[in-house]
């Protein structure tokens, strides 16, 4: 009889000591982990004036041409303008003055030997221009009224022309630093038709263009 009770208390010990043990591993609180530091980046500041310059791509026609849009060419363009923003609304105005030389075919006409040769010089623009910043990158849509000059050649004379017109795009810009900026830019120019006077004959042409802009700015 004694030592079944030896044996029962000794029994009775080890279950109560892995009780214990069993219910410090169930009870015992996780450690919380450690907090983790986050990082966003600032939000963009584009509110201020701001100048650039870039290069240009153009591929127009003027009306009366067979051949598509042959008047295309490398140019170069400046620009500058003012932001303001609210939130992620960024709205401001914009003027640019570009040149591409872009020499093309204008057809032909009545009393005029030859094909007649069209080149838009100098254009420029003034726009509204919004936008959406996603920081560092902004979207926007721009559009306003464009003016260049064209001129018409042909059977040995020519004569020039200031034409207007609006002008409607899209691009994206970014930052590269706090105030240096890079920007990729589409634009449609529509002009209005002007009447040339060549050797005595009157020729009315007009001119649309499409041109992608590749630029950089300083924003102050």
């Amino acid at each position: 009889m004694r030592t079944l009770k030896i044996m029962l208390l000794a029994s009775a010990t080890s279950v109560a000591a892995f009780a214990a043990q069993a219910a410090d591993a169930i009870y015992q609180a996780p450690e919380a982990p450690m907090a983790t530091e986050s990082y966003s980046a600032p939000a963009g500041n584009w509110s201020g004036a701001y100048v650039g310059g870039g290069l240009t791509y153009d591929f127009g026609k003027f009306t009366g041409s067979d051949n598509g849009r042959d008047a295309k060419d490398l140019g170069g363009t400046l620009y500058g303008g003012y932001n303001m923003q609210n939130g992620s609304i960024v709205y401001g105005a914009e003027a640019d003055i570009s040149y591409a030389g872009e020499d093309g075919s204008a057809g032909t006409a009545p009393g005029v030997a030859g094909t007649l040769k069209g080149t838009q010089g100098v254009n420029g623009s003034v726009r509204g221009r919004v936008g959406y910043d996603l920081n560092p990158f902004m979207v926007y849509g721009t559009a306003g009224l464009a003016v260049a000059n064209h001129e018409l050649e042909g059977g040995g004379t020519n004569d020039e022309k200031l034409a207007a017109g609006y002008t409607v795009g899209a691009g994206v810009e970014t930052f590269v630093t706090d105030n240096i900026t890079a920007r990729v830019e589409y634009r449609y120019s529509d002009y209005q038709k002007r009447d040339f006077n060549l050797g005595g004959s009157t020729i009315s042409r007009g001119f649309d263009d499409h041109s992608v802009k590749v630029g950089m700015g300083v924003k102050f």
